[in-house]
C-alpha cells in the first residue's frame, strides 16, 4: 500500500494562529484599486499576495484592472503601481507569488508585459519595477491563469495559456528564468508547490493530483483523485504535514471538501464546509486554520483541528450589497503575514485589510 511522504513540519511565522484562545478578525481598513465597478458589472480586483522586506515593513500586492498595486500596511499607502497585459482580457485576472526581493505575476490577458511579469520589490517603499517578462519558448508563459512557487527548492510552477501543461521554471536566477520539466495534465486551474510536491486541481476533468517533483525532467504522477458528483476544480491546498488537501469547486452549493491522502492508492473524503453565499472560491491552510475566500460573503476563517468536523472561528463580510450565490465580491484572501495581517481582494477593485487578534469569542 502506497502512502505519502508527510512534509516536515515548519515553523508558522509569529504564530499567527494560536488556538488555545478565542480570535476574531479586526477592520484595519479598505483601499478602492482601479477596477470596472457598476451596477452590471464588477471586474479588475483579483488575487492578492503578502510580502515582506528584509527590515520587516509589510505590503500587499494586488492585482487589478492595469496591473498590480502594491500597498504599505498598515499605512495603506498605495506605494506602487506596476502596468501589466489588458487586451482581450475578459475579467483581468492576475495571480502573485513572491520569491526573495521579487514578486511574479500572470494575467490571462495580452499586451503590454504578457506573460511571466517578475517586479523588482527590493526598493519598496520608494518604488517597485518590471525588470523582466519571460514568454517562454513559443510563448508556453503568455496568457497564463495561476502560478504557484515553491520556495524550498526556487522553482515556480505555471499553467500554459490553454491549462494543458504546468510548466516546472527555476527561479535559480530570478530575473532569468529557465523552464526545467513539466506536467501533463489536460487541464488545471490551479497549482501548489511545496518541498517536490506538487497539487494540481484540474479544473473540469474533474479530478485532483499528487506530484513528485525531485526529478524535474521526469516528474512522477502519485495518485490523480475523482471528486464525486464534482463541480470545476478550482483550487487546492495541503496541510502542513501533506496529510491532509483542502479543495473547492467554485460551483454553486459545492463545499470545500478536505481528503486524507494517508493511502494515496484509496484517498478519502472525510470533511465538508460551505458559507452563507454557498459559492467558495478559494481556501488556503496554515496549521490548525484555513481561510476561504467565498465570494459574496467575504472572508472566512475556520478551525480545521478536526478535520472532519471544520467551524467557523470569524467571518468580514467584504461585499455587504448582498450574499448571493454568484460570482460576485471577495476573489482572494491570503494566510495571515507575521504581522497578522489578512489581504482580501475583491472584483470591484476593493483592498480589505484584516488583523487576526485575540479577543472574546464572538
Amino acid at each position: 500500500m502506497r502512502r505519502i511522504l508527510l512534509l516536515a513540519s515548519f515553523v508558522l511565522a509569529g504564530a499567527i494562529f494560536a488556538p488555545a484562545q478565542a480570535q476574531h478578525l479586526e477592520l484595519i481598513g479598505t483601499v478602492d484599486l482601479p477596477a470596472i465597478d457598476t451596477d452590471t458589472l464588477e471586474t479588475g480586483g483579483s488575487d492578492v499576495w503578502g510580502y515582506v522586506a528584509g527590515d520587516g515593513s509589510e505590503y500587499a500586492i494586488m492585482g487589478e484592472i492595469e496591473g498590480v498595486s502594491i500597498v504599505a500596511v498598515p499605512s495603506l499607502e498605495v506605494v506602487a503601481r506596476i502596468p501589466g497585459p489588458t487586451e482581450r482580457a475578459r475579467a483581468y485576472w492576475r495571480d502573485i507569488k513572491t520569491y526573495g526581493e521579487y514578486a511574479y505575476v500572470v494575467s490571462e490577458a495580452y499586451g503590454h508585459s504578457e506573460g511571466l511579469q517578475i517586479i523588482d520589490l527590493s526598493g519598496l517603499p520608494a518604488r517597485a519595477e518590471e525588470v523582466a517578462v519571460f514568454r517562454g519558448e513559443n510563448d508556453e508563459l503568455v496568457s497564463s491563469h495561476n502560478l504557484s512557487i515553491d520556495t524550498e527548492t526556487g522553482h515556480a510552477y505555471v499553467l500554459n495559456s490553454n491549462g494543458s501543461v504546468v510548466h516546472i521554471v527555476s527561479l535559480a536566477d530570478p530575473v532569468a528564468p529557465v523552464i526545467v520539466g513539466g506536467l501533463t495534465v489536460g487541464d488545471v486551474h490551479d497549482v501548489y508547490a511545496r518541498g517536490d510536491t506538487v497539487y494540481v486541481a484540474e479544473g473540469r476533468q474533474p479530478t485532483f493530483t499528487v506530484w513528485n517533483t525531485a526529478d524535474k525532467a521526469s516528474p512522477e504522477l502519485l495518485a490523480r483523485v475523482t471528486i464525486p458528483a464534482s463541480g470545476y476544480v478550482h483550487n487546492i491546498w495541503p496541510t502542513d504535514d501533506g496529510r491532509y488537501v483542502f479543495t473547492t469547486e467554485e460551483t454553486a452549493y459545492k463545499s470545500v471538501k478536505v481528503w486524507d491522502l494517508i493511502d494515496l492508492d484509496n484517498p478519502t473524503l472525510v470533511g465538508e464546509w460551505l458559507g452563507v453565499s454557498r459559492l467558495a472560491h478559494n481556501v488556503l491552510v496554515q496549521g490548525d486554520r484555513a481561510v476561504v475566500a467565498h465570494y459574496t460573503s467575504g472572508v472566512y476563517v475556520l478551525d480545521i483541528s478536526d478535520v472532519e468536523h471544520l467551524t467557523e472561528l470569524a467571518h468580514h463580510d467584504t461585499y455587504a450589497r448582498n450574499d448571493d450565490v454568484a460570482m460576485d465580491g471577495n476573489w482572494g484572501a491570503t494566510l495571515p503575514s507575521p504581522g497578522g495581517y489578512i489581504y482580501a481582494s475583491d472584483q470591484t477593485g476593493q483592498l480589505t485589510v484584516l488583523r487576526w487578534t485575540e479577543g472574546e469569542e464572538l
